[in-house]
């Protein structure tokens, strides 16, 4: 069979190629045979045809249906407080100097001798705070005056006088309205009228890291004041100020600053970078080790609260409570030892009279655990609180005795003078 299909192959491919046919033969022409390219062609579509009903059963068609994308929260947090590197600008330092600088004054105390002639003895800086007129300066600054009183006492009258010069060189008598040992504010007034005050505002808004800026007049070098800059380096300091002598005092609550103070700033301005008036300075820490750095200032609105008293009672009534206090400690869970108040270490006053809290029922071993709703941690912080407040005003003070809490309300004394 293999070699009869092969004859007829070859038969059909001479035919291909030879046209000429035998007249002679009976028999019919053969049938031609389907070609062998044809069956390879319907082999393909059949086979292509299975292959694609395989794929369909096996679902290769069937649409490709896509997960939801997850749902992506972003959440923006913000802090109330972001840290910012600190930078001072030159620029806002330059726009704060050239106006407060026309506000800040140096103060000259001094004699008038036979001749009429001032002799400087002493002096520092003073803070325009209305256009009437009025400086607030250090207790201390005019203190000078009496001291020269003190050391020229004779039977003759001793002029003393105290200047007020402004950075453009013009120069006026003062007079003291006066001033306050346990605070170191003083306040002078001149008759120079319709004057450009400093713009205040509020030693309670700072923190530490603030931009500080110390305007003042140091060593005398001249009528225009000495710029200097620096931050606010700590709040609430403690500095005990005089050589032991009766004219020392310690100040409490004071703003701290590393911007340079020197002998002659005292009375000067603290300012900060919008250019208003947060505290006046007064005094700078010395050590033999070195202390450069370390400048302090009465918060303004402390100073303030002065002012008004000075002017409108000639005096500041400083509130009594009448104890001797000591600093009372509690242990934390961790076994830390933390500050918890005032202890109460006996009732004071002079002539062993009973003031103030003593009256209202507390007695010693009694702890202060708050003021006027105020949590109390430490007694320079009592301290500092008492300093703000007057004779005669109520206040109401939480104790703990025998771990029952007591409320009690009273009213302040006076401080007595010789205390």
């Amino acid at each position: 069979m293999e070699h009869n299909s092969n004859s007829d192959s070859n038969y059909e491919q001479n035919q291909l190629f030879e046209e000429t046919t035998l007249i002679t033969d009976k028999n019919e022409r053969p049938k031609k045979e389907t070609p062998y390219f044809k069956l390879v062609f319907l082999s393909s579509i059949f086979t292509s045809l299975f292959t694609l009903l395989g794929l369909y059963y096996f679902g290769f068609f069937e649409e490709t249906v896509l997960p939801p994308p997850e749902t992506i929260t972003i959440t923006e947090t913000i802090k109330e407080k972001q840290l910012v590197i600190p930078r001072v600008d030159s620029s806002e330092v330059v726009t704060i100097a050239e106006i407060a600088t026309k506000t800040i004054v140096q103060i000259q105390v001094g004699l008038i001798n036979e001749n009429g002639e001032f002799l400087s003895q002493g002096g520092g800086s003073g803070v325009v705070v209305t256009k009437e007129g009025l400086i607030i300066t250090n207790h201390h600054v005019l203190d000078i005056e009496n001291e020269i009183l003190e050391e020229l006492a004779t039977d003759t009258e001793v002029l003393t006088e105290v200047r007020v010069v402004f950075e453009d060189g013009r120069m006026y008598s003062s007079k003291i309205i006066g001033s306050d040992k346990l605070t170191d504010v003083g306040l002078l007034k001149i008759g120079a009228r319709d004057l450009t005050p400093i713009v205040l505002g509020k030693s309670s808004n700072l923190v530490v890291g603030d931009l500080a800026v110390a305007i003042g007049h140091p060593l005398t070098l001249g009528a225009e004041p000495t710029v200097t800059t620096g931050i606010i380096s700590a709040l609430n300091r403690r500095l005990d100020v005089g050589d032991g002598s009766k004219n020392s005092v310690t100040l409490f609550g004071l703003i701290q600053t590393d911007a340079p103070i020197t002998r002659g700033s005292s009375g000067g301005a603290l300012l900060n970078q919008k250019g208003e008036l947060v505290g006046i300075t007064t005094a700078i820490a010395t050590a033999d080790v070195g202390a450069e750095g370390l400048g302090f200032a009465i918060p303004i609105d402390l100073a303030l609260s002065i002012m008004e008293d000075l002017l409108n009672e000639g005096t500041v009534l400083h509130s009594f409570l009448g104890i001797n206090g000591s600093q009372n400690f509690d242990t934390a869970e961790d076994g830390a030892r933390i500050f918890a108040g005032v202890k109460i270490e006996g009732l004071y006053g002079p002539a062993n009279d009973t003031y103030a809290i003593g009256k209202a029922g507390a007695i010693a071993g009694d702890i202060i655990k708050s003021l006027d709703g105020s949590k109390l941690k430490t007694l320079d912080q009592m301290i500092t609180i008492l300093r703000t407040r007057r004779a005669g005003e109520d206040i109401s003070i939480e104790i703990l005795r025998d771990d029952e809490t007591i409320i009690l309300t009273f009213k302040l004394d006076l401080r007595p003078s010789d205390i």
